[in-house]
């Protein structure tokens, strides 16, 4: 769309990478290369890059007062702000935190944790390098943790995570006294910021964890943050918001053009972003059990607690943390690039089935294939360019949720031309004819999914 052109104009920060010191472990590093390269940006030099592309593309952008009142119609919505009365027959709630409509009964919070941000904005004195160009800083501490990235070349954000109820707080010293409190805490982080000063006033900014009874109905999506928060500790929340909206453009088009499409659409909208919001919390579970254990603290249990139950019913997660093993790092594979059904596909190729299938199929000199007697085809909404569409998805026992695609192999393609071969290669050379070409080795991880998941039975055992 030209995004991406337009944030290199933009003259936003480089993510270069990320510098953890998490639960007493020592410093643990990783450094990004092009193109993994990503940005820091502030949010208002963020929303005029993409204000930009959004005006280029065609669309209308109002800036004539916030939102006072909004009504659902026989023939969809009425939006009204200070100056003016819109209509339109879907409306999408990118709100954020605000939450216009999300906010109307639709809005649930995890109990028992809460978390106030602390920012201030960090400029180092004349005759002083800004620390770790380009890097995120992470620390945690007893009753707390801190980050900070480069919002500019000279300066940067600085946050501490805090439990109003749980971290013991200098209150008596004010916003300013607590934040450089909090980060006397984080040591190392805060050794980091010797040489600079505090810029302006420090902000108090509420960071709890929510999400939706549903995020979405024919007429209405809740989007990005609108409809859930997640754990700052993953770093991924603009990632996350992006490829929720991404989605929401693709499920209100769909329904905009064909309205029996509407339902079907809307149903996968509102159950990948409750999978992604359950994914994310188990994905901090390991994280917050370190912290927990280094620190025996209640800020740090109740948190484990709640990730543990709000991640609860995800067989494995659908990613795993990269090289670092630390919060925020760029290896961990986020939910949001791949549709509910690959994700599910994806957790699947790492259990004891699949691994097995794998080393069954490179020990045998040949190999015959054919539908396992449990295999079902069912239809189900899936991505198909910018709609959503009914399309054939695999069904078995061992994997009841279905899945037509992993790591861009298509399943139901595999399943029809593997009885036909006796000679993986011969098998992989006939596939790529038939599909979108596929790398040898996902192509042997497909395969070995198919027989794992029982989609497809190994007969010959010689």
């Amino acid at each position: 769309m030209g995004a991406l052109d337009a944030l290199d104009a933009a003259g936003l920060v480089p993510n270069e990478g990320n510098t953890v010191w998490w639960a007493g472990e020592p410093r643990r590093d990783e450094r990004f290369g092009a193109p993994e390269r990503g940005f820091h940006a502030e949010r208002a030099a963020l929303e005029a890059a993409f204000h930009g592309v959004a005006r280029e593309a065609g669309a209308r952008l109002v800036t004539d007062g916030p939102v006072i009142e909004t009504a659902e119609e026989p023939d969809g919505w009425r939006v009204a702000t200070s100056a003016a009365r819109y209509r339109g027959r879907w409306v999408l709630d990118a709100s954020g935190r605000a939450g216009v409509l999300a906010r109307s009964g639709l809005r649930t919070r995890e109990r028992g944790i809460a978390t106030l941000a602390l920012v201030g904005r960090w400029t180092p004195d004349r005759g002083h390098a800004p620390p770790d160009p380009g890097c995120t800083l992470i620390e945690s501490y007893r009753d707390g943790w801190a980050w900070s990235v480069p919002t500019s070349p000279r300066t940067r954000c600085v946050t501490a995570m805090v439990d109003p109820r749980r971290t013991h707080l200098a209150r008596e010293k004010g916003l300013g006294g607590m934040w450089r409190a909090e980060l006397a805490k984080a040591a190392r982080l805060g050794r980091r910021l010797e040489g600079g000063r505090l810029d302006g006033p420090v902000r108090a900014c509420p960071a709890s964890l929510y999400g939706a009874t549903s995020h979405g109905r024919p007429g209405l999506l809740l989007v990005g943050d609108a409809g859930s928060f997640i754990d700052p500790l993953s770093s991924y929340g603009v990632k996350k918001a992006l490829a929720s909206a991404w989605l929401a453009a693709i499920v209100a088009h769909t329904g905009l053009e064909d309205d029996a499409m509407a339902g079907p659409a809307c149903e996968l909208y509102d159950d990948r972003e409750r999978e992604v919001y359950r994914t994310y919390r188990a994905l901090s579970v390991p994280f917050l059990e370190q912290a927990a254990a280094a620190n025996d603290h209640p800020f740090w249990e109740a948190r484990l607690d709640a990730a543990r139950a709000a991640g609860g019913g995800i067989r494995e997660p659908v990613a795993a943390p990269g090289a670092s093993g630390a919060p925020g790092a760029s290896g961990m594979l986020e939910p949001g690039e791949r549709s509910l059904a690959e994700d599910r596909a994806e957790a699947f190729l790492g259990s004891e089935e699949v691994r097995a299938a794998y080393e069954t199929i490179r020990a045998l000199p040949s190999v015959r294939l054919r539908p396992a007697a449990g295999l079902e085809i069912v239809s189900a909404p899936a991505v198909a360019g910018d709609r959503i569409a009914l399309e054939p998805h695999l069904v078995s026992e061992r994997l009841p949720a279905g899945a037509r695609y992993v790591r861009n192999v298509d399943l139901r393609r595999l399943v029809e031309v593997a009885p036909t071969l006796d000679q993986v290669p011969d098998l992989y050379e006939a596939y790529n004819r038939r599909a979108e070409p596929a790398p040898l080795p996902d192509f042997l991880a497909a395969l070995a999914l198919t027989v794992g998941a029982g989609f497809l039975d190994l007969t010959n055992d010689a």
